[in-house]
């Protein structure tokens, strides 16, 4: 089959990363995969895989325009199929595929995305897309602010990664944390900080990957960890790969999550999790390390009596946690596997 995905975003977040992640595998598997963003590195991201991809301007609301773009684009490759994100995809290039007589799938990142609106509901009776969710969770409050959604249109296939082989075995001190969200007031990296700073100076390594809102305020704030070289603000990257692959603990002190990928991505890099009890986060989390599963009212405080515990740990210990997180992932969240269900699914109850 020939898909086109759809992503109007600006910036980077979990929805960018599984179209990355599901293109890569589809176009392996023969199908026809044609990705169209607003984001130049996002675009930039997919070219270097060998995905076809390119930006695209999608304008004002139903913008004519855009949706004859999309209209002439998907009828050029074929495509049998638009996955979109945002309301803007939808009523851009969901409008064109829904003109086309082309089924439509809305990724639904989060349920406080689809909050009932005349306009949204305009939209939805319009395009009638199917709707895929990453978690039970997102998928139930899609019901609750949707209630006119019918249940057999929407579809829960958790997000998932492909593994390392193996872990990376710990080092000497200092214990090396890494946090991969944008750098956003409701992702918590205020509560990680704080508790550092309790923290002798050499104990910890903090990398803050990306960015956002509340970046320069953080960093203000907490110069003195940056001086003292315990903190390191990466900034925007398109290669967290990289940034997990050198890390030890992977720290998500979010207060609001759908499925996180980036909690996946460090598991599947063979990282320790520390995250708190929000969205999808317990829809992943392993027995195994629910120690490291932290309240959902979670503050400073709370933080710091786990990376104390880790900090306490020898490195053999430490690698155990690690070697459970990699288990965890390569069980329950291997893409292939996920991929396999996305497939069934469009090809038995979409395109059939």
């Amino acid at each position: 089959m020939n898909i086109a995905f759809v992503n109007s975003t600006r910036k980077w977040g979990g929805v960018k990363t599984w179209t990355v992640d599901y293109s890569a595998e589809l176009a392996a598997r023969g199908h026809g995969v044609h990705v169209y963003g607003r984001q130049r590195e996002f675009v930039d991201k997919l070219k270097g895989l060998g995905i076809p991809a390119e930006r695209a301007d999608f304008g004002f609301d139903y913008n004519p325009l855009a949706i004859g773009r999309f209209a002439l684009a998907f009828r050029r490759h074929g495509i049998d199929l638009v996955v979109c994100n945002i309301t803007k995809d939808m009523n851009t290039a969901g409008v064109a595929a829904r003109l086309l007589r082309i089924p439509v799938i809305q990724r639904v990142g989060l349920a406080g995305d689809m909050l009932d609106h005349p306009r949204l509901a305009f939209l939805l009776k319009a395009v009638r897309p199917w709707m895929l969710c990453p978690s039970r969770e997102v998928a139930e409050g899609v019901f609750r602010n949707l209630p006119y959604v019918p249940r057999e249109r929407v579809k829960v296939i958790r997000n998932a990664k492909r593994p390392v082989d193996a872990i990376r075995p710990t080092g000497p001190k200092p214990l090396m944390l890494v946090s991969t969200s944008q750098v956003n007031e409701d992702k918590g990296h205020r509560f990680v900080l704080e508790a550092l700073t309790d923290f002798e100076p050499g104990v910890f390594q903090y990398h803050v990957v990306g960015t956002g809102r509340a970046l320069d305020g953080l960093r203000e704030q907490y110069r003195a960890l940056e001086e003292r070289g315990d903190l390191v603000w990466h900034g925007f990257s398109t290669d967290v790969a990289a940034h997990l692959a050198g890390a030890d603990v992977f720290l998500l002190p979010s207060m609001s999550e759908g499925m996180p990928n980036s909690l996946l991505e460090a598991m599947a890099a063979g990282l320790v999790p520390v995250a708190r009890d929000v969205g999808g986060v317990k829809e992943i989390w392993p027995d195994s390390l629910a120690g490291y599963l932290m309240p959902r009212k979670a503050g400073a405080g709370e933080f710091r009596e786990v990376l104390a515990a880790l900090a306490a740990m020898g490195a053999a210990q430490v690698d155990e946690l690690k070697a459970l997180s990699l288990d965890a992932c390569r069980i329950g969240f291997s893409l292939t596997d996920r991929v396999d269900d996305f497939e069934a699914w469009v090809g038995s109850e979409i395109l059939s």
